[in-house]
C-alpha cells in the first residue's frame, strides 16, 4: 500500500486557495460530476454494485504514489488521475456516498471525502489522516461507512502492532521534516499493539471466493511485515464466479480490473498472509 511507503512529492497547480484546504484540477471536478449524473438513474440498490459501476469509470487512470504529501497542513487532494490503491477506494466511496444522497455536486464529493479520509471525518492535518488501514476502518466503522465482515467469514486471527510509522520515520516526508510530529503518531499506535484481529489465511481463500464476500466488497491484504496491517487495499468482483481484484496497481501503473484469480494474485507474494473484508454499508 503506497500511502505508508509515499516517499515521492508530485506537483500539482492547485484550483482553489491552500487556505481552503483543496487540491485539485478543474478536469477532475467536471469528471467526477460526470460520474454522478451517469449513476444518478441507477436503480440498483445494491451499495457494492453501485461502487464496481463507478469505479469502472476510473480503469486506466494513472496509479502515482505521494500525491497526499502535501505539507503538513494537508490540503484535501482530490484527483481522478492520479491515484494510489487508498485513495482509489476513497474517492470511489465518496463519489457512491454522494450519489446515494441524491447529489451530482463535487463539493459533496469532498466533503464525503474528508470525512472518510480523516479521524473524526475532519482533516486537521497530517496526523489526523487514517494512515494505517486498521485506522481507517475502526473510524469509516464508527461512523456508519463501512462494516468489517471478516469474521462473519473466518474465525481466525492474527496479532496486530502499529509502530511501522513512529519506528520508520524517515519513510515518511513529512515526518522526516518534522519530527516532532513522531511522537503524535506514536501516541495514536499505541492502542494498537499487541492485539488481535480477525482475517482469513492466504491459503483459505478459494478461486471462487466465499458466498459472503460480495460484489464490490473492499478487501486489505495482511502483512508479515513487523509494525504494518496492511500492504494494499482494493474492491473485489466475481468475473465469471471467479473472485478477482480490482485495484489502482503499482505494478501495472494504473487502475486495473484483473482478470486471474485473486487466489493466485495473493499467493504469489510471500509476505501476503491474507485478507480482512469490509463492506460499505451507507
Amino acid at each position: 500500500m503506497k500511502r505508508v511507503f509515499a516517499i515521492i512529492f508530485y506537483a500539482l497547480v492547485p484550483i482553489v486557495a491552500m487556505a481552503q484546504k483543496k487540491v485539485y484540477e478543474k478536469a477532475d471536478s467536471t469528471r467526477i460530476e460526470h460520474i454522478l449524473h451517469s449513476v444518478e438513474h441507477n436503480k440498483s440498490n445494491n451499495t457494492g454494485e453501485l461502487l464496481i459501476a463507478i469505479a469502472d469509470k476510473l480503469i486506466g487512470e494513472k496509479y502515482i504514489a505521494g500525491t497526499l504529501e502535501q505539507g503538513i497542513e494537508e490540503p484535501l487532494f482530490i484527483s481522478c488521475t492520479k491515484l494510489d490503491c487508498t485513495t482509489f477506494v476513497e474517492l470511489v466511496l465518496a463519489i457512491a456516498m454522494t450519489a446515494d444522497e441524491g447529489s451530482t455536486h463535487f463539493n459533496d464529493v469532498c466533503r464525503n471525502l474528508e470525512r472518510i479520509r480523516y479521524r473524526n471525518g475532519k482533516n486537521n492535518g497530517y496526523t489526523s489522516r487514517l494512515h494505517y488501514i486498521s485506522w481507517w476502518v475502526a473510524d469509516n466503522a464508527q461512523k456508519g461507512i463501512i462494516e468489517d465482515v471478516t469474521s462473519h467469514i473466518s474465525s481466525n486471527k492474527q496479532p496486530l502492532t502499529l509502530n511501522f510509522m513512529s519506528t520508520h520515520p524517515n519513510s515518511y516526508p513529512i515526518l522526516a521534516e518534522n519530527p516532532h510530529l513522531v511522537k503524535e503518531i506514536e501516541s495514536l499506535e499505541n492502542p494498537y499493539r499487541d492485539i488481535e484481529v480477525s482475517y482469513i489465511p492466504k491459503d483459505s481463500i478459494g478461486t471462487n471466493g466465499d458466498e459472503n464476500i460480495k460484489n464490490g466488497d473492499i478487501i486489505a491484504i495482511t502483512t508479515s511485515i513487523q509494525g504494518l496491517d496492511v500492504t494494499h487495499i482494493g474492491f473485489v468482483y466475481y468475473n465469471e464466479g471467479t473472485l478477482c481484484l480490482f485495484h489502482a496497481s503499482s505494478g501495472k501503473e494504473k487502475v486495473t480490473k484483473e482478470t486471474e484469480p485473486f487466489r493466485d494474485y495473493i499467493i504469489r507474494n510471500k509476505r501476503h498472509t491474507g485478507i480482512r473484508v469490509f463492506r460499505a454499508v451507507f
